[in-house]
């Protein structure tokens, strides 16, 4: 299913409990969205999509076979880089992926995308509590597209709990960093 799903990398968010943006944030010799767009496009997803804020594209240099949507409406919340995202993306399903799971593998995304269909939500859980990135099927993408505010994709998962997939994941790369406190604690085990 990969081959037929877009990925759309979220990047247009405001990072309020890091304290500052979080896609420029270092880790290994590239940042944190250089990093999270290196894996997409090695896992073999249809298109891959970057859904950034107009003055955050203008830092970037953007590798070939990469979308790049600006989003000018990053303040009403996350509905907007959902609806862009799903407008933009041409797959049979969507995989939305932040760029704060930098432990994240190739593999992980491979896995998460190969057991989506056009009829389900694929949620990877840790620990039993469920995670991000969730991959929608086609069926999803017409709520997807009326989503407002802040509402991101959890409300229109959370509505189809009966069309999930649910796949465990036996290791922590589902880890998000969105703390200063998590960063660096991060980085210590990192190096």
């Amino acid at each position: 299913m990969i081959e037929t799903t877009s990925i759309v990398i979220m990047a247009s968010g405001f990072s309020k409990r890091m304290g500052k943006s979080k896609l420029f944030l270092p880790i290994h010799k590239k940042t944190f969205l250089e990093h999270t767009i290196d894996r997409a496009l090695a896992a073999g997803f249809y298109e891959v999509i970057v859904v950034i804020q107009p003055e955050d594209a203008k830092r970037c240099q953007f590798p070939a076979g990469v979308k790049v949507t600006l989003n000018y409406h990053s303040k009403e919340g996350q509905s907007s880089s959902v609806r862009l995202g799903t407008a933009t993306a041409m797959g049979k399903a969507i995989l939305f992926c932040p760029i704060d799971q930098p432990l994240l593998t190739i593999e992980g995304l491979q896995k998460i995308a190969d057991h989506g269909s056009v009829h389900h939500i694929v949620v990877p859980f840790y620990q039993k509590i469920a995670k991000g990135p969730v991959c929608f099927g086609s069926d999803y993408f017409s709520e997807l597209t009326r989503l407002t505010g802040d509402e991101g994709g959890r409300s229109v998962r959370d509505r189809h709990k009966d069309k999930w997939i649910c796949l465990e994941f036996a290791d922590n790369q589902l880890l998000d960093i969105d703390s200063p406190e998590a960063y660096d604690q991060f980085i210590a085990k990192s190096y």
